[in-house]
């Protein structure tokens, strides 16, 4: 493939500069930026600010009464094709400094195991290891390296900001910020720069994600812990009955059982079906990599796994086990599952189909803690509890004007074939932009897979930060006018 004017505008940025772009890179990563730690944040927003006014943006910080802030803003060109709205989001997951190899705010760059000088030349392979390297800095580092990279060339596209600082706490004050800026991020398309590349290490993009909806279970038995061995063989045990009802939940091959769970789910089209047989396989290098044999056969592949609703048990509490366990019989059992909600799925009525998967069961389903008299009365008993803020699914169809542009944008700046995913398996709500800011979505990620994504020892592999100042340089010098609504 012949390189274009800006391809080579980048080569020659990061030959010259690229222990200055890694440098800056590295004192953003520098400022903590735990979710929900507001004052921290709040010096992660004036850094961003500054670092896109210094190339030319028109930035402001945002803050609505308890939330964290939002960095907002535009730069614009003189004959654009399109406007793009840029979404990322620069709070990270909580840390627990003992468990990493090197301070999470910190950053070190590493050559394999070895720590390496970045002052002269940067290795590609090399790492560079903090809270928020990947997730979700890395977009911010690209972005503002493309604008150096490009100054010297024209512009085609008009470009509107919207940088998070909550969505590692659910994005609770999302809805509420677009609601109000709604007029200060209109585009005819937005971009979430978000998530990794594919497993094989293939540059990707994505058009889609799976929704949410989660619950707490707790089953009761006795008022107090009793004797096993005085009451084992009479008095029912709470945590047998969690077992039980979770067990009724999915059959052997793992597909979930509970009636009318796939109702509602869009049918797999054949360009789902298209774009899932072209992606490698990988199967056989997950199972590797991620320690464990034998995937669930309700679904052919991992990638049409990810087109269905899923039902999981993210943790289950009874009593002690180990050197603590007790011979008794618990009082209580609880459970909490969530459910990764596909396209067309609606959050309520998933639940309500469980909530009825109980009371066919035979319990009395409660949304509270039980009375005295209600344990006394009622043989089976549950209280489920509602997440609150689930959301649906959000999906945009692959041969749509917005996933075409995109395939050929990265297929340029990667110089290869890249992957067209249906959807990511995790939940981001997609949907505010198209309900709210009325504009479709995609995903454009430059992650390295094997990332420790919201883990201890979180990186990014230096090659993946300079994919996405190349990704960036090509959409800014690109005739995106096909997007345009």
């Amino acid at each position: 493939m012949a390189s274009s004017p800006a391809h080579e505008a980048v080569d020659r940025h990061i030959r010259g500069n690229g222990s200055a772009i890694v440098g800056e890179f590295a004192d953003l990563l520098a400022i903590p930026n735990v979710t929900g730690s507001v004052a921290d944040l709040q010096r992660n927003a004036d850094e961003i600010v500054a670092r896109f006014e210094s190339r030319g943006a028109t930035m402001e910080v945002v803050q609505l009464d308890g939330a964290s802030p939002v960095v907002i803003g535009e730069l614009r060109c003189d004959n654009p094709t399109a406007t793009i709205g840029v979404y990322v989001h620069y709070d990270g997951q909580p840390v627990h400094p003992e468990n990493w190899t090197f301070p999470p705010f910190a950053p070190t760059i590493l050559d394999g195991d070895s720590e390496v000088d970045v002052s002269n030349d940067v290795d590609s392979e090399w790492r560079i290891y903090a809270r928020g390297a990947s997730d979700d800095k890395a977009p911010l580092a690209a972005i503002t390296a493309a604008l150096d990279a490009i100054a010297e060339l024209e512009r085609t596209v008009d470009l509107v900001f919207l940088f998070e600082g909550e969505e590692e706490s659910g994005s609770p004050n999302l809805a509420r910020y677009m609601e109000e800026l709604a007029g200060r991020l209109e585009a005819d398309a937005w971009l979430l720069c978000d998530g990794p590349v594919h497993q094989s290490g293939t540059p990707q993009v994505v058009f889609g994600c799976r929704g949410f909806a989660g619950f707490d279970l707790t089953f009761y038995g006795p008022e107090r812990e009793l004797h096993s061995g005085h009451y084992g063989n009479w008095v029912p045990n709470p945590a047998f009955e969690l077992a039980h009802f979770l067990a009724s939940c999915k059959d052997e091959t793992g597909r979930v059982v509970i009636e009318g769970f796939y109702d509602d789910t869009w049918p797999i089209s054949s360009a789902d079906i298209k774009a899932i047989e072209a992606l490698p396989a990988v199967e056989d290098l997950l199972e590797g990599s991620l320690g464990f044999s034998g995937s669930d056969d309700a679904y052919p592949s991992y990638a049409e796994s990810l087109m269905y609703p899923s039902f999981n048990v993210r943790g289950i509490r009874a009593s002690e086990v180990g050197s603590g366990a007790r011979n008794a019989i618990p009082s209580e059992a609880s459970a909490s599952v969530d459910i990764r909600l596909a396209a067309g799925d609606v959050p309520d009525r998933m639940l309500d189909r469980v909530e009825r998967h109980l009371e066919q069961a035979g319990y009395v389903v409660l949304d509270r803690e039980p009375t005295a008299a209600e344990r006394r009365r009622s043989r089976r008993l549950v209280t489920m509890k509602r997440d609150v803020g689930g959301y649906r699914a959000g999906r945009i169809p692959l041969d749509s004007p917005l996933a075409l542009a995109m395939v050929e944008v990265a297929r340029e700046a990667s110089g290869e074939d890249v992957i067209a995913l249906p959807t990511f398996g995790g939940s981001i709500p997609l949907y505010l932009f198209e309900d709210l800011l009325g504009a479709p979505v995609a995903m454009l990620p430059i992650a390295n897979h094997d990332n420790n994504q919201h883990a201890p020892d979180e990186n990014l592999r230096i090659g993946n930060l300079w994919y996405g100042i190349k990704l960036w340089a090509t959409m800014l010098t690109s005739d995106l006018s096909a997007v345009r609504s």
